[in-house]
C-alpha cells in the first residue's frame, strides 16, 4: 500500500515539473514569469520548392525549357521531382464543358416566359364604364404599367403591372391606392419580359 502510493507521488510530481514552461523569464518590475513564444526556431530548407532558372536569351516557346542545374541552396538531400514538366496543360476542356451546361441552361430560361409575381387590382364590378374609366385614369399616370381586363359574365376585373418582388408592388401599389381607394395588392403569374421593363 506505501509503495503504491509513493509511486503514484512521484508520477504527480514528474507531471507537474513536465508540463512548466521551460522558457520562462522573470519581469524586474512586475516580478511575474512570461513565456517567449518567438524563441522558436526550426529549419523547412529542405521542404522549400527548388525553381529552375530559365534563360532569358533565348526565344520564347509554349513549354519553359528545364535548366541544367538546378539552383539549391539546401545542404539537406531532397526528393526528386516526379512532376511532368514538358507535357501541355489541357484545362480547357472544363471550360468547354461548362460553356455548354451553361448555354443550355440559357436556352431553357429564354422559353421560360411565365412567373409568379405580384399585379395591383385596381377594379372589380359589373360596370363596364367604370372599369373603362379605372383604365384610362391608370394609363394616364402610370404608362408603364400593363393593363389587365378580364370578363367572367357578369364581373369585371382590372389588373395593372408585372412584378417580381413585392418591394416593387407595394411602391405603385401606395401611389395607385391614393387614385383608387379599393385597389389590392395581390399575387398572380406575371410576364417576366414585361416586369423588366418596369422601374
Amino acid at each position: 500500500m506505501r509503495s503504491g502510493f509513493g509511486e503514484i507521488f512521484v508520477l504527480g510530481l514528474l507531471f507537474m515539473t513536465g508540463c512548466a514552461s521551460s522558457r520562462s523569464t522573470t519581469s524586474a518590475s512586475a516580478g511575474r514569469t512570461t513565456v517567449d513564444y518567438n524563441s522558436y526556431n526550426e529549419d523547412l530548407s529542405s521542404v522549400r520548392p527548388i525553381y529552375r532558372t530559365t534563360s532569358t536569351a533565348a526565344p520564347s516557346t509554349n513549354y519553359p525549357t528545364p535548366s541544367t542545374t538546378p539552383a539549391t541552396t539546401s545542404t539537406a538531400p531532397r526528393k526528386a521531382d516526379t512532376r511532368r514538366s514538358n507535357a501541355p496543360i489541357e484545362a480547357l476542356h472544363i471550360n468547354r464543358r461548362l460553356d455548354m451546361v451553361l448555354d443550355t441552361i440559357a436556352t431553357q430560361n429564354r422559353s421560360i416566359r411565365y412567373a409568379p409575381g405580384f399585379r395591383v387590382q385596381v377594379y372589380v364590378g359589373t360596370q363596364r364604364k367604370e372599369v373603362d374609366a379605372a383604365k384610362l385614369l391608370i394609363s394616364q399616370n402610370f404608362p408603364e404599367l400593363s393593363p389587365y381586363l378580364s370578363y367572367n359574365q357578369p364581373t369585371y376585373k382590372l389588373k395593372v403591372g408585372d412584378f417580381m418582388r413585392r418591394m416593387d408592388a407595394e411602391r405603385y401599389y401606395t401611389s395607385i391606392r391614393r387614385l383608387i381607394e379599393s385597389a389590392q395588392l395581390q399575387p398572380d403569374k406575371v410576364d417576366i419580359r414585361r416586369s423588366l421593363l418596369i422601374k
